[in-house]
């Protein structure tokens, strides 16, 4: 059966709605909270959005959206560009060959595996920026970011739940 215009509109945004709902995220996390020094409490959202839409929607979440994503952080954030899209790559890299073992597991085990690969990408993300900027950075903001962005996975990951949950009750409702 052929679609029609506004159904193929519709399938288009439907598929578009992770890449622009970690697009939201990183926007809402980079608003000035007028508070000294909150870069480090603020959650790295767009690590959280990629591990999740890598595990359950990895065909909503492709390698090229990644890396707009990435880009776009390192732009908005004014960090080193390029530094955001590699490690957010390499955490959909690290993350692709073990969807099923996610999709498996309770919410806990993949809470902790999102801990697991979180901890590495901000380990990375430390060094080389301390390695870009010429200097040993001090560990702690790194650290506690880390905290909060483990933090915020669970309220995160049912938001998606939900918003997944919405796009395929109604893909079924306006399908063909």
């Amino acid at each position: 059966m052929k679609l029609t215009i506004w159904q193929r509109l519709d399938l288009v945004a439907r598929q578009m709605v992770p890449f622009v709902a970690t697009l939201l995220l990183v926007m809402l996390a980079l608003v000035p909270l007028r508070l000294p020094n909150a870069a480090p409490v603020v959650p790295w959202f767009a690590l959280i959005a990629v591990f999740y839409w890598t595990v359950y929607r990895a065909d909503l979440m492709p390698p090229v959206a990644v890396f707009g994503v990435g880009v776009f952080h390192d732009f908005a954030a004014a960090t080193n560009v390029g530094v955001g899209a590699l490690l957010l790559l390499l955490v959909h890299l690290a993350v692709m060959p073990q969807r099923r073992f996610f999709m498996s597991r309770s919410f806990a085990m993949t809470w902790i595996g999102f801990a697991v690969i979180a901890a590495g990408a901000m380990l990375l993300l430390w060094m080389l920026n301390a390695l870009l900027e010429g200097t040993l950075l001090s560990p702690e903001p790194a650290a506690f970011q880390f905290l909060t962005t483990v933090a915020a996975y669970p309220p995160t990951a049912w938001l998606f739940t939900r918003l997944q949950r919405w796009l395929l009750r109604t893909s079924r409702q306006a399908g063909p």
